[in-house]
C-alpha cells in the first residue's frame, strides 16, 4: 500500500493537487494523509493575548482546523467513492516542512502531493511560497507538484532532465521507475548541455542511468547550445506532449531558476504539467 501525504491550506488548488493524487493513484491501494498546518495563525493570535488564555487559544484552533480537515476528507470521499483508497486527516500547529518531515519518518510516506500555489498566491507568481520552500526542505520522499487549475490526463510520457554532471543513487530514481511502470509511461532522458561533446563523467552517468531505468525503456533527447534550460525544457515539453516532467534536487541546480516569479501571460506556457522533485540521496 502506498501512502500519500497532501497538505492542504483549502484553497480551490490544493483541493485540485488531492483529487489528481487520488486520480494518480486509482489503481493502488492506498492512504492519503491530508495535512494542514495553522502555526502562523498560532504566532499571530497567541502574540496578542497573555499566557494564561494562550492554551485555550491553541484547543479552539486545534478544533477549527481539525473539522476544516474533515470537511476536506469527506468531500474527497465522496468525490472519489474508491474502495481501495482511505484518507486521513491531521490539523498541526506546527510549521509545515517540520510537520511533512516528521509524518515521512512516522508514516512512510511514498509521495508528497500539493498545489503550485496557495489561497493567498498572488495571480502573478508561478510558484507559491509554500511549494517553494518544500521543494527545498522536505528530505526524504519525492514531491509532486501540481499546477494551478490543472485536470487530470493519462500519464504516457515522462521527461527526466539532469545535466549528469553527478552519479545517480538507485534508490532516488524509485519513484520515477514506479510512476513510469504503474502508467506504462515512457522516460524521456533530457540531457541539458551546453557543450558539443560530453565529458567522460557525463557519459558515464548516462550509461549508469540508462541501466537503472532500463524496465521503462529510456529514450535519450539532447538539449544542446545557449538556449536557456528554461525555455529548452518548456519547449520539449509542448512539442513532444509529456504529461510529467522530473529531475532530481541539488541546492544550486535549475530547478530554482525554473521556479522564479513570472508574467501571468507566461503562466500558462510554464506551468504545463506536473512536475515531479525528488531530493538527492546523501
Amino acid at each position: 500500500m502506498k501512502t500519500i501525504l497532501i497538505p492542504t491550506d483549502f484553497s480551490k488548488n490544493a483541493y485540485c493537487a488531492l483529487h489528481y493524487a487520488t486520480q494518480l493513484f486509482a489503481a493502488e491501494k492506498c492512504k492519503f494523509i491530508i495535512v494542514h498546518s495553522f502555526e502562523n495563525q498560532v504566532t499571530h493570535l497567541t502574540s496578542r493575548v497573555d499566557i494564561g488564555k494562550t492554551e485555550a487559544v491553541v484547543e479552539e484552533l486545534y478544533n477549527t482546523y481539525e473539522n476544516k480537515c474533515d470537511e476536506v476528507k469527506h468531500k474527497i470521499i465522496l468525490d472519489t467513492n474508491r474502495d481501495n483508497h482511505s484518507f486521513k486527516a491531521i490539523a498541526t500547529s506546527l510549521k509545515l516542512s517540520r510537520a511533512i518531515n516528521k509524518l515521512i519518518e512516522k508514516e512512510q510516506v511514498d509521495f508528497v502531493v500539493m498545489g503550485s500555489k496557495g489561497s493567498t498566491g498572488a495571480r502573478d507568481i508561478l510558484m507559491g511560497s509554500n511549494t517553494l520552500a518544500m521543494i527545498q526542505k522536505i528530505k526524504k520522499a519525492p514531491l509532486l507538484v501540481i499546477p494551478h487549475g490543472i485536470d487530470y490526463t493519462p500519464i504516457e510520457k515522462i521527461a527526466f532532465a539532469s545535466g549528469l554532471k553527478r552519479g545517480f543513487a538507485e534508490n532516488e530514481l524509485n519513484s520515477l521507475l514506479y510512476l513510469s511502470l504503474l502508467h506504462n509511461a515512457s522516460i524521456q532522458v533530457l540531457h541539458l548541455h551546453k557543450k558539443e561533446k560530453m565529458t567522460e563523467i557525463q557519459t558515464a552517468n548516462l550509461h549508469h542511468l540508462s541501466a537503472l531505468l532500463k524496465k521503462s525503456k529510456p529514450e535519450n533527447n539532447w538539449l544542446q547550445g545557449g538556449t536557456d534550460v528554461y525555455d529548452a525544457i518548456t519547449t520539449f515539453i509542448t512539442k513532444e506532449h509529456i504529461d510529467l516532467l522530473s529531475m532530481i534536487y541539488y541546492k544550486h541546480n535549475a530547478i530554482v531558476r525554473l521556479f522564479r516569479e513570472a508574467t501571468v501571460r507566461d503562466i500558462a506556457k510554464y506551468a504545463l504539467v506536473p512536475f515531479l522533485i525528488i531530493p538527492k540521496q546523501d
